[in-house]
């Protein structure tokens, strides 16, 4: 069995500081779901491996690592210096959930050219150190920027490991039955909002309306990143500065005071450290909706519909791949309405979902097993 090269997801640290959120999931939340998603597709002989662990100590372990990586191609980050440490490891490696991240209306060219070179190295390197295709990537986009590297054949498109937490075979049926209950004027379990990035200022106007859609229909304003809305959530008010504060309340709660923002956060908002709490809290809602993928693919995953405000490359390759609905998040903002997020629920084409999240599945299991990595009773049910 492999070992877990990432944060694993199982130890559900006690966080009171924004220091020890990072230490216990990073800089996002949304982290905890691939690497819990990948713990329970797979068996695994430990979690105990980061991106730093010296090669020696790997080497002589003798486990071959499985690494899960998230938006990590793109201009933002030179895998050489800050992604796993590759240089000296013997063991195979086999990399799940890797994407590409680009503007939505990048030239693909153009966007592959900003690529760090340092960055294609590393990509060849995992590459070139295993005879067969080793790589999961997000989608058709992300398996282009291989593609240009000669490395095609190496890489296999296959969305997200978080796409099979749910071991139903008809998810999409569930989903179709919850959709077709949907009435805006009955949403009695309330609405879940996948907070969004007050640095994004060309995007306040959608998450002010999703903001008013919790005050509306209560629900959840579930906080993934970054640091100062998270620390605004938790009431971490110490680890951030007074213009972090400011811009948070510009930018997503311009009509009121720092106080009243503070205390609404405090009432309404969460941030998880643990997937299985994430889970049941995400089930008892009506609706999910937002600018965070695996937000709403949590929510999808126990049965609720979601709908996906996409605003990168990301997002829209992850939602293409696994058939999830989805909207520009600027394109949506020009004529914001919940009649308009649950008409296109309601009209999605959930039988479509169900043999797209099979093949997928039947393909994510054939390159588990072309990795001599073990599935688990859980994902085998799946497929029976």
């Amino acid at each position: 069995m492999a070992k877990l090269m990432g944060l694993g997801s199982g130890n559900n640290k006690l966080v009171y500081s924004y220091k020890t959120l990072y230490d216990a999931a990073s800089s996002n939340t949304g982290n905890l779901l691939f690497n819990f998603a990948l713990e329970s597709l797979i068996e695994l002989a430990g979690t105990d491996v980061r991106w730093s662990t010296p090669a020696e100590k790997i080497n002589a372990d003798g486990h071959d690592l499985l690494i899960p990586m998230a938006n990590n191609i793109g201009k933002h980050m030179d895998l050489k210096k800050s992604g796993p440490k590759l240089d000296g490891i013997e063991v195979h490696k086999t990399v799940m959930g890797l994407g590409a991240q680009f503007p939505l209306d990048a030239n693909f060219d153009d966007a592959f050219d900003a690529i760090p070179e340092t960055s294609k190295a590393w990509l060849k390197q995992l590459c070139d150190s295993s005879e067969v295709a080793n790589v999961s990537v997000r989608g058709t986009l992300t398996h282009k920027v291989f593609e240009k590297l000669g490395l095609g054949d190496k890489a296999v498109p296959l969305g997200c490991p978080s796409h099979f937490l749910s071991n139903n075979k008809t998810l999409g049926q569930v989903l179709k039955a919850q959709s077709n209950a949907l009435n805006a004027n009955t949403l009695q379990n309330g609405i879940a909002v996948t907070a969004g990035n007050p640095a994004i200022a060309n995007l306040s106007k959608v998450e002010q309306f999703l903001i008013e859609l919790i005050n509306s229909h209560k629900g959840k304003y579930i906080v993934q990143h970054p640091k100062d809305l998270i620390c605004l959530a938790e009431g971490w008010y110490s680890d951030i500065s007074d213009e972090e504060v400011e811009l948070v309340k510009t930018r997503f709660f311009p009509s009121y005071s720092t106080q009243e923002m503070k205390t609404w956060l405090r009432l309404n908002a969460s941030t998880y450290v643990s997937i299985p709490q994430w889970f049941s809290d995400i089930s008892k809602v009506d609706f999910v909706v937002g600018t965070r993928i695996h937000g709403c693919q949590l929510g999808i995953q126990a049965g609720v519909p979601a709908v996906v405000l996409h605003i990168d490359s990301r997002t829209k390759e992850l939602c293409e791949t696994m058939h999830i609905p989805t909207i520009e998040a600027r394109e949506f903002q020009k004529d914001p309405s919940l009649d308009k997020l649950i008409s296109l629920v309601q009209s999605w084409d959930w039988d479509r979902y169900d043999e797209n999240r099979i093949n997928l599945a039947k393909a994510t299991y054939q390159f588990i097993e072309n990795n001599n990595l073990v599935p688990t009773q859980h994902f085998k049910a799946l497929l029976k």
